[in-house]
């Protein structure tokens, strides 16, 4: 059974333009507010994705009905709220500073280099796809240039390990 998860529009672009959504809705049912559609404009490659996924029915919209999160952005904010109201939903986001915040407020937030490494250490992605996909992920320059090289680290300290020790 996926887990539910909701979502940030960091997250979502990031995971759209490095290649990782299929691997995410594999593993999570995606919930997200409506102030984090609104970031996601169709007239971008990954609104234009988010919106037809929508539409099809693989995200579901949900009502935030508090605001606890403040000196933040609405969808981040939002985010962030609807995480509040289901602790036991993973909040997929990679914006630093939101991030902090949530995990100050102890919420289960995942960013994209952690589930790289995630995968990569699952055996769902190789080495080769993982350092692609951190790569590609540091080009954008959106994530946390320490996240990357930790996730890239984490890869590396792999290889060298023995095979079967």
């Amino acid at each position: 059974m996926k887990q539910t998860a909701t979502l940030d529009a960091s997250f979502w672009v990031d995971a759209q333009r490095v290649g990782l959504l299929p691997y995410v809705h594999h593993r999570y049912q995606l919930c997200y507010a409506s102030d984090v559609a609104e970031e996601l404009s169709p007239t971008l490659p990954s609104g234009r994705d988010f919106w037809r996924q929508a539409r099809a029915g693989l995200l579901t919209a949900v009502a935030v009905d508090q605001d606890q999160a403040s000196d933040l952005g609405p969808g981040a904010r939002a985010a962030i709220n609807l995480a509040l109201a289901h602790p036991d939903w993973i909040l997929l986001l990679d914006d630093q500073k939101p991030y902090r915040e949530a995990v100050a407020r102890g919420l289960r937030v995942l960013c994209s280099p952690v589930l790289i490494t995630a995968l990569f250490s699952e055996g769902t992605l190789d080495a080769a796809q993982a350092l692609l996909a951190l790569a590609r992920l540091a080009a954008l320059q959106t994530v946390s240039p320490h996240l990357v090289k930790a996730a890239i680290a984490h890869v590396g300290r792999s290889l060298r390990q023995p095979k079967g020790g």
